[in-house]
């Protein structure tokens, strides 16, 4: 199998005893008689596939509400990035255990942008290149399907391929990066390129309690993009680039304050999902 789609069979992780007992397996005296941390292979890719799901969803059939904010800027290819407008991002995500360690998750996301840092949303955009003034497009994405097993994952377009998972302290950390390319929708215009990565930590103590399906996490997000059409760049050369942080959220009244309104008003849907039946993405308007 190659690493680059199946990344999660055959990782080299740096764990300490207890980490490595907790996601692996292992008794926590067995290690401690090796001389404390050690560098193990994850032979065993269904433990690797549990602590995956637990951070980054559930290994029980639920529904997993995360709220992140991300910072967006100009990245021109000349100076320094400009600051632009801040995405409030929601996403629901539906899980459900399929049996023999599989486990499904249909994703949908919805985003409204607001001033930079801000929770005010933003009705009109000033391009900063030319001072003329554009509306502001939502962000609506989904259903997206996912399937996690122990010999790959299955992802709709493209591939979280996710890196050696890693005690640090008293927390684990997973990585993951996306770094591909697809033809344009409709075959044309340029290719779409994807830029993106993520890493989810939680708290050791969480990842060894059996009681615990879904893993409370911190979250962080950094992807470049191609300037979006709404907002008038045409052929500009550069792109956006953005910064995001978030985490699980107990349910949408556990969003800041003013947040929910905002999402009704802009993204009803995303507050709907049963009713989401189409797919749609940023590019549909």
């Amino acid at each position: 199998m190659n690493d680059q789609n199946h990344g999660v069979t055959r990782r080299n992780v740096l764990l300490g005893g207890a980490g490595f007992a907790a996601l692996a397996g292992l008794s926590t005296a067995t290690l401690t008689k090796a001389g404390g941390p050690v560098t193990v292979d994850f032979a065993d890719p269904v433990e690797a596939l549990r602590a995956h799901v637990k951070l980054v969803g559930s290994l029980q059939t639920e529904k997993v509400v995360s709220f992140l904010r991300l910072n967006i800027y100009a990245d021109s290819g000349a100076g320094n990035y400009l600051p632009l407008f801040t995405l409030n991002n929601l996403l629901i995500d539906f899980w459900e255990p399929q049996g023999n360690d599989e486990y499904q998750m249909t994703k949908y996301e919805a985003g409204y942008y607001t001033e930079i840092d801000s929770y005010k949303p933003m009705e009109s955009f000033v391009n900063p290149f030319t001072n003329e003034r554009h509306g502001v497009q939502r962000f609506r994405l989904g259903p997206v399907p996912r399937r996690y097993t122990p010999e790959r994952f299955y992802v709709m377009a493209y591939n979280p391929n996710p890196l050696p998972l890693e005690v640090i302290g008293d927390r684990v950390f997973l990585a993951t990066q996306s770094i591909e390319s697809f033809p344009p929708r409709g075959g044309v215009g340029d290719p779409l390129y994807i830029n993106s990565f993520m890493s989810y930590s939680a708290a050791l103590a969480d990842m060894q309690n059996p009681a615990i399906a879904s893993a409370p996490v911190h979250a962080q997000l950094q992807n470049k993009n191609k300037w979006a059409s709404w907002m008038g760049m045409g052929d500009r050369p550069g792109g956006t680039v953005a910064r995001g942080y978030g985490t699980k959220v107990r349910g949408l009244d556990a969003l800041p304050e003013g947040v929910l309104d905002s999402f009704r008003k802009y993204t009803p849907e995303i507050l709907d999902t049963e009713s989401w039946k189409e797919f749609v993405s940023e590019e549909d308007g």
